[in-house]
Formats: C-alpha cells, structure tokens, sequence
C-alpha cells in the first residue's frame, strides 16, 4: 500500500490457492473483526474449501466442509455469496449447457460459522426452471433472489418461510423485451440490489429497489441505470459483504424527523450515531439502534454510524444527508368578510405545486364563503408546509328608510333609518353624517350605513311634490360610467309627461358624454323643469396579470390568464428582452401560452379597445 504515493500497487499475483475450483468465491469477515474467510467450492464433489486470510497471509489448510450435493463439472459457473451478517451462504451451480443439468439441483442454502470456518446445514433448493447464475440476499437477510439466464428469469425466496423451496415466486422482468436477461446480482451500499444483463448491446443494468419487499412489492426495474456506454454481460464484481454495509433514512425535510435505520443483520452490540448538526445539542448523538433526528436548518449534513460489532471490531458507516427547506407560506390572518364581498387567498411560491382544502391546485383561490382555509405548498423537493385561516361573516348594518313619499308643496319631512344601531356611521347623498336628514324638496334621497365591521348597506326613498309637478335629476355630478353600469338620469313621476333636451320622451335617459341635460314634466295643468351638469370620466378596470406562466402541458397555469379583462376587448403586444414583438392580437382571448418560444422573461402591453386604459408588465415563462 506504500507504493504510487500510497495509491497501492498489486505486487503478486496469480497464486493458486486450491488445485481445483468453480468460480463460486466469496469472502467473510472473521468473527474477531480483524481477518477473512475466503470460501469457495471444488468441481466434481460436494466439498466446500475456506482459507482464512489474515494480515500475515493465507492460512495454507483450508476448512474443508462437505454440502448438499456433487457440483458437476459442467455446474462451473454461478455466484456464491454471504448474507449481511456472514452466518449464511447462498450458491447457484449454475452451466454453460442447462439441458445437461436437467433436474440436477443448482441453488443451495448454507450455514456458515465466521469463528470456525465451518459450512453446515445445507438446504438444497428447488430450481424454479433448470438452471441458476446470480444469487443474492436482501439488506435485511429476509430475502434470498436467484437468476436463470438461460430462461432470462428472476425468483425470489422467502427466508422466514416454514418451507423456504415453497416460498419462490417470479417477479416479472418485461419477458420478450431486449436487455430483459438477468444473470449476475449485486447488493450495492445503497441497499439496493443490481442485476445484470446478458444481452450484448444493452448499456444497463436493472436494479430491485425495494428488495426487503416480498414478491413483486420488491420493485424491479429493467434497464434502471445506464452504464454510459458500458455493458454488464454476465457477471458483477464481488465484495466482502462487510463492505457494503450501509443506513437508510426516510425523511428531507426542514423541521421534520428523518427517521434513520440499518438492517437487524448487522447484530451490533452498540451503537452511536452522529448526525453531523452540532447545532442540535445533546440531540446530535444518539445510541438508539432506529433514531430520529430533525434539522432545524436546511443544508447538507455528514452523518456517521459507528457499530461496536461481536469480537471488539468497530465499523463506522457514513453518509450525507441533504435536508431540503420548508416552503414560506402566508394566506393572511383571519378575516371577517362582508356581504358580496370576495377575497383572494394568494399562496404563490416559486417552483411549488398547491393543494387546498377543496382540492384545488392553482396558487390563488377567490372566495365569497365563509369557513376554514388551509392550503399545502409543496416544494419541489417534496418539502410541505401549511397555512391556513379563518372567514367569518361580518354583520352588516340594518338601514331602511321606508317607502317612497309624496308632498304637497311647502312641506318638508324628516327622514331617518327605522333603527338607528350603535357604533353605524351614517352618510346621506348630500354628504350629510347625520343619522337624520330634514328635506322639503322633492327627489331621490339615500343614506348608507357603515358598521365598525366595514361592511355598509344603502337604502333610498323618493319624495314627490304634487301640483305643481315637480323633478329632481340631482345634484351636478362627475363620475365614471361603462356600457355594463351606465348613469342614468331618471325623472319618474306618477302621471306626467317627459321631454328631455334631445326630444326624448321616456321617464329616464342615459348620458353617453359630459354635458348640461334638462328634462320638462308636464300635467295637465301645470309643468316643472330641472337641468344637471354631468361630468362623465373613463373608468379604469382593475386588471391583474400575473409575472409567471408554465406552459408544460399540465393542464395547470400553461397560458397567460389576465383578470379583470371584462367584456370589451383588449389588445395584447408581447415582446421578448430585447425588444423585438414575438406575438400580437386585438382580442385577448387567455391562450398565449409562448409557443415555440424559449424560457425567459417578456414584456407585455394591453390596451383597452374603448378607452386609452392600458396596462404593461413582464412575465416569466418557466417550464
């Protein structure tokens, strides 16, 4: 190990360590933790070779043990392998030509002992076809796996079984299909098993990922991982099982347990476990064989296991753990809501997927209900958090002016809500805050009330004078008005006749423009005139457009969706950075979802077709 700068050097090579073999090898840590059993078996008798290795060397004389049956010489080929904790061995006399091995047992089941060297108790095993290859052990001892190749099949043993040759069963490995054959198995330090496969152009290897699961809950997987480039063919190399060794972990994210755990084979005496975060405290260490530790801070974490085994011998496992963080999520408080009122929950996160107590997955909801909100934000790393609030109704003031009114001419009458509630804020069309209001003219009057809540209700009453006629359009007014709620003038009177400036003779009429309106009331008797200045503006639509859009094809936020668009037209420009125009229409119609365009930030402009209202703004495409 001195040589090449302490990069080792193989400095002798091919000594023959027994006359005759197959190419069944395996080795075992001792029972002292220190040295190796290097087992293997003889051609053309049932005997068992094992040397010992130590620091000094190969112990010259093998343990010679004797197993369940003469491996033929044609039955050279088949792995031999150790379970996690080195007491049991699994071999597949395997041949280059199965029909000359027909009904000839091939799969054996052994006891080994890591103090003495010796193989006992041998269970021969029915061969599920004709012929087997690769054997293997689950992380767990529970399950032993067996190939046939030469019928490219796959069988699993269950070792907790009363009769284990009973308990085989296939598991499908997509027979028919190129690169399906397996052969060689390997347990790999992440607990999973890798299969390799016979075929000469396959650039894979398939992996059992689940393979303490009985039967197919095992989960094989063709062709799960890519060699780049490089084929498996027959066989894998092999390990000291020791080597291999390994703890898994379930959990990743910020606050949340992460539950650690190794298999019971390992039968150690004690253990210490180190999660790598000094910031814990006392909670950092652990000598519970399944602990649980949780990270208050996401990051990448070392953590170590350190088994004290049987003999004194120390093994320390270690591996990193990625703890991801928590999405921040914030709907609000909770909230009263007033009638006819709608709220927006908005829980946009950056890269998360929703799922809210309705079942809905878009990243705002817009409610008029009351009840309980929570929405879960997941992040992509599979972290959740969750938020939620209340709505609760508001009470809404009670105003009612009574019905409409008619006096003669030169009285007046006091108008004023039936109920006058404590704590409500009054305001009459006159801007008068009073809860009363004295008129002696004849018109339309309301009052709106508003409660400590916020919520407001609005009652009115017309009062008419008789004889002369008499009308009332109002104060001079300056408002917005829109084709869906038009300002209306209105001069309705029982049993009158109207003219209004344009030779109109309805009861009401509608300004389209600012201007002086007037309108004539006629009896059959007398008549009565009154003009308003009327002042009309552009109203201006809230319109919102939100800054990302992912148009992958799932059927979630893949257009551009602008709220607010109403029902005239609008107009939408959409240009990339550099300022060049990549998309344009004259009626939006919610579908731009940048076809063929790249990732990236645009700039967009919409104008209303009936007004100089326009809105501009970016937006980011992210699929």
């Amino acid at each position: 190990m001195d040589r090449q700068g302490g990069l080792g050097e193989v400095v002798r090579r091919d000594v023959l360590l027994h006359p005759t073999s197959t190419e069944r090898v395996a080795a075992v840590p001792h029972a002292n933790g220190r040295d190796l059993w290097v087992i293997g078996h003889e051609r053309d008798t049932d005997v068992c070779f094992v040397y010992l290795l130590t620091a000094q060397g190969v112990v010259s004389l093998p343990v010679l043990s004797r197993d369940g049956f003469v491996h033929q010489r044609v039955q050279a080929i088949g792995q031999l392998k150790a379970s996690p904790n080195g007491r049991r061995l699994a071999l597949a006399a395997g041949t280059v030509n199965p029909q000359q091995t027909q009904g000839i047992p091939s799969v054996e089941l052994l006891d080994f002992d890591p103090a003495t060297g010796r193989i006992s108790n041998p269970v021969v095993l029915p061969p599920a076809r004709i012929a087997s290859y690769g054997v293997e052990f689950s992380p767990d001892g529970t399950r032993l796996y067996v190939t046939d190749p030469f019928f490219g099949a796959l069988f699993q043993y269950d070792l907790t079984a009363a009769n284990i040759g009973a308990s085989v069963v296939p598991i499908p490995v997509a027979p028919g299909q190129a690169g399906s054959t397996p052969s060689a198995l390997q347990l790999g330090p992440d607990g999973r098993i890798y299969v390799a496969l016979t075929n000469t152009t396959v650039q894979a290897v398939s992996v059992i990922t689940e393979p303490n699961s009985l039967g197919t809950a095992c989960a094989y997987i063709n062709q799960g991982v890519s060699l780049n480039g490089r084929r498996s063919a027959l066989g894998l190399p092999s390990y000291v099982q020791r080597d291999l060794w390994h703890f898994t972990l379930k959990g990743k994210c910020q606050n949340s347990p992460i539950a650690f755990a190794f298999p019971a084979s390992y039968a150690p005496d004690s253990v210490r476990w180190d999660f790598g975060d000094p910031a814990s405290g006392p909670r950092n260490l652990s000598s519970l064989l399944a602990p649980t530790h949780t990270y208050s801070a996401p990051g990448r974490y070392l953590v170590s296991l350190t088994l004290s085994l049987p003999g004194g011998y120390i093994s320390t496992l270690r591996r990193y753990v990625d703890v991801f963080p928590l999405p921040q999520v914030n709907i609000g408080r909770d909230t009263s809501l007033c009638p006819g009122s709608r709220l927006t929950l908005n829980a946009t996160t950056v890269g998360a997927t929703y799922r809210w107590q309705d079942g809905s997955t878009t990243a705002t909801i817009t409610t008029d209900r009351t009840g309980w909100y929570w929405v879960d934000v997941t992040s992509a790393a599979g972290c959740t958090t969750r938020d939620s609030l209340r709505i609760r109704a508001a009470p809404v003031p009670r105003v009612r002016l009574g019905a409409d009114t008619v006096l003669c001419v030169g009285t007046s009458v006091m108008l004023q809500p039936r109920l006058v509630e404590l704590g409500t804020r009054y305001r009459w069309q006159n801007g008068v805050t009073t809860s009363a209001l004295i008129v002696n003219q004849p018109g339309i009057y309301w009052v709106e009330g508003t409660n400590g809540a916020g919520c407001s209700t609005r009652d009115s009453v017309r009062v008419f004078y008789l004889d002369p006629p008499t009308v009332y359009l109002g104060r001079d007014t300056t408002l917005c008005s829109t084709p869906e709620q038009p300002f209306m003038l209105d001069a309705t009177l029982p049993g009158v006749r109207y003219r209004w400036q344009d030779g109109s003779t309805g009861a009401t009429f509608t300004p389209d423009r600012s201007g002086r309106y007037w309108v004539r009331v006629s009896t059959d008797f007398c008549s009565a005139t009154d003009t308003i200045l009327v002042r009309l503006y552009e109203c201006r639509q809230s319109v919102f457009v939100p800054n990302i859009i992912t148009p992958n094809g799932d059927g979630k936020n893949d257009a551009l969706q602008v709220t607010g668009l109403g029902t005239v037209p609008w107009s939408l420009v959409i240009y990339n950075r550099w300022g060049k125009q990549v998309y344009e229409t004259s009626n939006y119609q919610q579908n731009w979802s940048a076809d063929g365009l790249a990732d990236g930030t645009y700039f967009y402009l919409l104008r209303h077709a009936q007004s100089t209202q326009q809105v501009k703004g970016w937006v980011e495409v992210l699929r």
